[in-house]
């Protein structure tokens, strides 16, 4: 559950910036689709309505299937941006602070970095829960907002069965405008919960996503409340 979590987690992501990459000039489309290259078992094929490729699940890779340690003070991979170090996390366009001892860093393809809750205990319920973030220079983005990819995070989520966009709205998020989109769904028998924020500093875009099956979601609400206060875009 808590791998499939994960993966759906980012197969969004790589949907939404496909459809933001045919924007851009042939450059640029170089550039993202080096940068959304993913494997997943989440979901089988899904086709965006925002482009005609489908994308067919890796019949035996995990999107997030390796752990880093908490003491690790390296960025997670190529397509992280930054570090973690002394429970801060830091990259070039945001930092935020994520307790070591509740959350395991993972190296995941096609996001910034990704944390799976690991102070799960006995209830195996709470491994479901997971946090991402994903971020686009002005440069790599050629003009794309925030409203335009949280349009086709819409989208994505409408074009595969099974899942529902419970709420859109125009908030703020670290002191700067932000687009939320909820998604409930099933994995399996259970429902799991997504929220996606989405907002941009200077054209540079930042898109975390949060989430769990239903109950481990009302069990984390505050930890995911206490990340979320964290941030702050520079």
């Amino acid at each position: 559950m808590k791998k499939l979590l994960a993966s759906l987690m980012a197969l969004s992501m790589v949907f939404a910036v496909t459809g933001c990459s045919e924007s851009s000039d042939s450059s640029s489309e170089s550039k993202a689709e080096a940068k959304t290259t993913t494997t997943t078992t989440a979901a089988p094929a899904v086709e965006s309505k925002a482009d005609t490729t489908t994308t067919t699940a890796a019949p035996e890779e995990s999107a997030a299937d390796t752990t880093t340690s908490a003491d690790d003070t390296t960025s997670t991979g190529d397509e992280a941006k930054g570090t973690y170090e002394n429970n801060v996390y830091t990259s070039d366009l945001y930092t935020f602070k994520i307790d070591s001892k509740k959350w395991a860093m993972q190296e995941s393809a096609g996001v910034d970095v990704m944390f799976t809750y690991a102070d799960a205990g006995d209830d195996a319920e709470l491994e479901s829960a997971s946090i991402n973030v994903i971020s686009m220079s002005n440069d790599l983005l050629n003009g794309l907002t925030a409203s335009d990819y949280a349009d086709q995070i819409k989208q994505t989520y409408n074009s595969m069965d099974g899942y529902t966009v419970t709420n859109d709205k125009e908030d703020k998020f670290a002191g700067k405008d932000a687009y939320i989109v909820d998604v409930t769904g099933e994995i399996g028998s259970q429902k799991v919960l997504l929220n996606q924020i989405i907002t941009s500093d200077n054209g540079n875009l930042v898109v975390i996503t949060y989430g769990a099956s239903e109950n481990a979601y009302s069990k984390l609400s505050d930890e995911f409340k206490t990340v979320l206060d964290s941030f702050e875009l520079k």
